[in-house]
């Protein structure tokens, strides 16, 4: 009898495959740019579209003119954009088995994915549907009180949060270099939430300086309770959830829709407030989409950017390398910044975008800051005396594009809709033999009960 070790091949051979899949999503051809050019646009557009139906006025239930101002109607309709990406996975999953229907392996493996997904996977769903349910509506009750490129900024402002909890949560030491950069970029936000009062003062009256600091408070707020839900994500689901990312988004969105419709408006209606009575009427709210073309054809462009931002913000985390997603991230805010100038100066004549105040010097300090702050945090601008390591391109799951996107979607091994070639960046992957890195020891397991090789017997 002879007893070799040898590594389980099986393993090996999923492994070769991840590293594959990783190499091929990094690169850059005109599909890849055209996701990520889709994505920037839809990004933009999504956070225009519903920051212009707060500046629009309509007649409601008294026949007089008032402001359309109903968030949770703008959260019911994001979570119905979302819900759309339900039926466009089944049909997803319809059309791989069509074409499988001659290779009976990858058949076979079809089935056995689809039968990883069962009523224990929509139930754990739930829960962070329900934080992504409140954080939504807080950054949308947010948005009414600040202006959209502020605002955008200060989600930027949320890779704080989540790295304080993978530091005290999950346990994810930061470094040096990462603490300046976490300093920098609250300091950033800081700088972002005081241009947001002076502007209001230089441009209305006190009370709406008083609406915009609430706006910024609730914003943050909003920033917060989603890091707890990419928290919760990591630490408890991650590694249990094997649902395809149009499935996840597609359950949210199924989930945060029946909350809001069966929940959160019966609430809303009989808390007493400022919409004739209710703190949101959605008679009122439905009135005036009828009265208004512009807000319903505002309404039902934000609901079809929201189907096409998560579906394609999938595409680029799966198809281009975490240093394509922290481009993504720095220019959204540029870019909705640029374009509400441009409305406001170009378009509208002052009725819809946001103006150039005394708070906007303050805005782009701001800006340089976080740009700044988030470079030294991820160890692409190096400071004197202070080591840093890359994370952008070592695409570490510290890095802040892995941040500010949800661990369902970035350390999901399944393969986004219509390219299976594609993976995470981010997903723990082995490189095997004749690959860099050819270290024995990573094909190692947190379990120390675990082998690292196998001992099998052979009978000659």
């Amino acid at each position: 009898i002879n007893q070799r070790f040898m590594p389980d091949a099986a393993k090996n051979e999923g492994l070769a495959d991840d590293v594959a899949k990783h190499e091929s999503s990094e690169k850059c051809d005109g599909r890849a740019a055209a996701v990520f050019l889709t994505g920037l646009i839809a990004g933009t557009g999504c956070t225009i579209c519903s920051k212009a139906l707060f500046q629009v006025q309509a007649v409601g239930m008294t026949g007089k003119l008032e402001k359309f101002h109903p968030p949770l109607f703008q959260t019911w309709v994001m979570f119905l954009g979302m819900s759309f990406a339900l039926p466009a996975h089944f049909f997803s999953e319809w059309r791989r088995r069509v074409k499988a229907q001659d290779n009976p392996e990858e058949l076979k493996t079809l089935e056995e994915e689809a039968a990883k997904v069962g009523l224990k996977t929509y139930l754990m769903l739930g829960v962070p549907s329900c934080f992504d349910l409140i954080a939504t509506l807080l950054m949308v009750l947010g948005l009414l009180h600040v202006n959209a490129s502020i605002w955008m900024l200060l989600r930027g402002g949320g890779i704080v949060f989540v790295a304080l909890m993978k530091h005290f949560v999950l346990n994810d030491t930061l470094k040096p270099f990462m603490w300046l950069g976490v300093f920098l970029i609250a300091a950033a936000v800081m700088v972002v939430g005081m241009s947001s009062k002076v502007g209001a003062t230089a441009e209305g009256t006190t009370q709406d300086a008083k609406e915009a600091v609430m706006g910024v408070i609730i914003t943050l707020l909003g920033t917060f309770v989603q890091s707890v839900q990419y928290t919760y994500e990591e630490k408890v689901m991650s590694g249990e959830t094997a649902a395809p990312p149009w499935l996840l988004i597609g359950v949210e969105g199924v989930t945060g829709t029946l909350l809001s419709t069966f929940v959160l408006y019966p609430i809303f209606y009989w808390w007493p407030g400022n919409d004739h009575g209710s703190s949101e009427n959605p008679f009122n709210t439905f009135t005036m989409l009828y009265n208004s073309p512009l807000c319903l054809w505002l309404s039902v462009g934000f609901c079809v950017l929201v189907f096409v931002l998560n579906s394609f913000s999938v595409l680029v985390t799966y198809m281009m390398s975490s240093v394509w997603h922290a481009i993504l991230d720095n220019f959204r805010p540029v870019t909705i910044w640029l374009v509400q100038l441009t409305i406001y100066y170009g378009f509208s004549h002052g009725q819809f975008g946001e103006s150039w105040n005394q708070g906007s010097y303050l805005q782009l300090g701001g800006t340089i800051i976080l740009l700044v702050g988030t470079a030294v945090y991820n160890g692409s601008i190096q400071i004197p005396g202070i080591k840093s390591d890359p994370l952008i391109g070592t695409a570490s799951r510290l890095s802040s594009p892995a941040l500010s996107r949800s661990p369902l979607i970035t350390q999901n091994r399944s393969s986004p809709p219509f390219d299976s070639s594609a993976s995470s960046p981010y997903v723990s992957r082995v490189r095997m033999g004749g690959l860099p890195n050819n270290d024995p020891m990573v094909m190692g397991d947190s379990n120390l009960s675990v082998p690292l090789v196998r001992v099998r017997e052979y009978h000659d």
